[in-house]
């Protein structure tokens, strides 16, 4: 379960390999960083006797590794893993508390994936291209990542459908909305390989509240035909 292992690191401060490696794909690049987190591991562990200081070393490699692009805008080496080996050894590795700024990044994240099942609740309007206000919406945020070049023949169905999960969970008008009134919001995410920044900025714009209201509005608004009502399982994979 995902979200057991995002609170793992939060009251036990347990970092899984699974989700480094999904942070570390979302924010740094979308390759495969299990064998170069167990390569840092061995390195840590060669270095010194205590195993609790080798894995605080690599944990905060991991959490520098992961955030020191988006908030330093440190710039991502070919091949990017390199990036994992090198920052421990920079003078911004012992600048900031990274694992603080992780655990937040964590936390922020767990209170979102509780939100979904809150949203979906409301109901999910589908199929996206038959309603104008969703259809609109999935075209923008498309746009977007066709823009920046994060489409590639590879990923381009699976991008398809993280948008249209967006779109499902906060309804078009939401979505719509940010791209309307809040354009200097959307212009400044740089990361489309996904929809996760997109849905991190709908939370600096909108509480929980403000985003039920609009969902349900434009819900009332919409043929029932095309409004389906989904059940959310207890625990989240």
């Amino acid at each position: 379960m995902v979200v057991d292992d995002l609170e793992k690191m939060i009251k036990e401060d347990v970092l899984s390999l699974d989700i480094a490696d999904m942070y570390l794909k979302i924010y740094v690049a979308d390759i495969d960083w299990k064998p170069h987190i167990s390569q840092l591991w061995s390195n840590a562990v060669n270095k010194s006797r205590d195993q609790n200081d080798a894995k605080n070393h690599v944990k905060k490699a991991i959490a520098c590794t992961t955030l020191a692009p988006f908030y330093d805008k440190t710039i991502i080496p070919d091949p990017p893993e390199n990036l994992l080996f090198w920052l421990p050894t920079w003078r911004q590795f012992s600048e900031k508390d990274w694992l603080s700024l992780y655990k937040k990044v964590i936390s922020e994240d767990i209170e979102i994936r509780k939100n979904r099942k809150k949203l979906l609740s409301l109901g999910i309007i589908d199929p996206i291209d038959y309603v104008p206000m969703t259809r609109q919406a999935f075209n923008w945020i498309y746009s977007k990542a066709e823009d920046a070049n994060c489409i590639t023949n590879d990923n381009k169905e699976d991008l398809i459908k993280k948008f249209q999960n967006l779109i499902r969970i906060y309804g078009g008008a939401t979505i719509c909305n940010l791209f309307m009134k809040h354009e200097a919001s959307v212009n400044k995410i740089v990361n489309w390989r996904s929809g996760y920044f997109f849905e991190k900025e709908i939370y600096k714009v909108y509480s929980l509240d403000q985003i039920v209201k609009i969902k349900n509005l434009e819900i009332s608004k919409i043929d029932s035909k095309y409004v389906k009502k989904i059940k959310t399982n207890n625990k989240e994979k």
